[in-house]
């Protein structure tokens, strides 16, 4: 599994995996419908621009979004590593949210995305020195992920919290 930016010859696979039957409040393409207007050669040009701080919409932080890929170059998920937290994200989001597409799971992608995201921040973001990750507080798979991963239960608020030393 490869964590990396979108280039445009991953439309084909980007439009497959956003298409999937994602859960009902679960975002894939952050920004695409509404900074991108739904254009993939605009989403690709912008998502760099996010992890500067450009165009985003009041409220939101700098973000670096990758996408997995598996050996043959398809989509299998992607990540979205907040530079820094608001209040919201220290409750919901954190600093790392990611997602496998819905027919990729159980196939170990979850904890390679969360630990190549790590990576990414201990390599690009040494202003984090510990990141916090979240999930809904019935989600099995979600939690085991984190802990594979070295979480450590903060909490248990909205959402299970946890912090993962860098």
């Amino acid at each position: 599994m490869l964590l990396r930016e979108l280039t445009l010859s991953d439309e084909d696979t980007f439009h497959w995996a956003n298409n999937e039957a994602w859960e009902e409040h679960f975002v894939f393409a952050h920004y695409f419908e509404s900074l991108a207007q739904n254009d993939f050669n605009n989403y690709v040009k912008i998502l760099p621009e996010l992890s500067q701080g450009f165009h985003l919409p009041s409220g939101h932080v700098p973000c670096t979004l990758l996408f997995a890929f598996d050996e043959k170059g398809k989509i299998v998920g992607r990540t979205s590593i907040r530079h820094e937290l608001t209040e919201f994200l220290k409750l919901v989001g954190g600093h790392i949210g990611y997602g496998v597409v819905p027919s990729e799971r159980r196939k170990g992608y979850a904890s390679a995305i969360l630990k190549e995201s790590l990576k990414y921040i201990k390599e690009h973001l040494p202003q984090i020195p510990k990141a916090l990750v979240t999930c809904d507080i019935d989600n099995v798979g979600s939690i085991k992920t984190i802990e594979r991963n070295g979480g450590v239960l903060k909490d248990i608020q909205e959402k299970r919290r946890y912090w993962i030393g860098l």
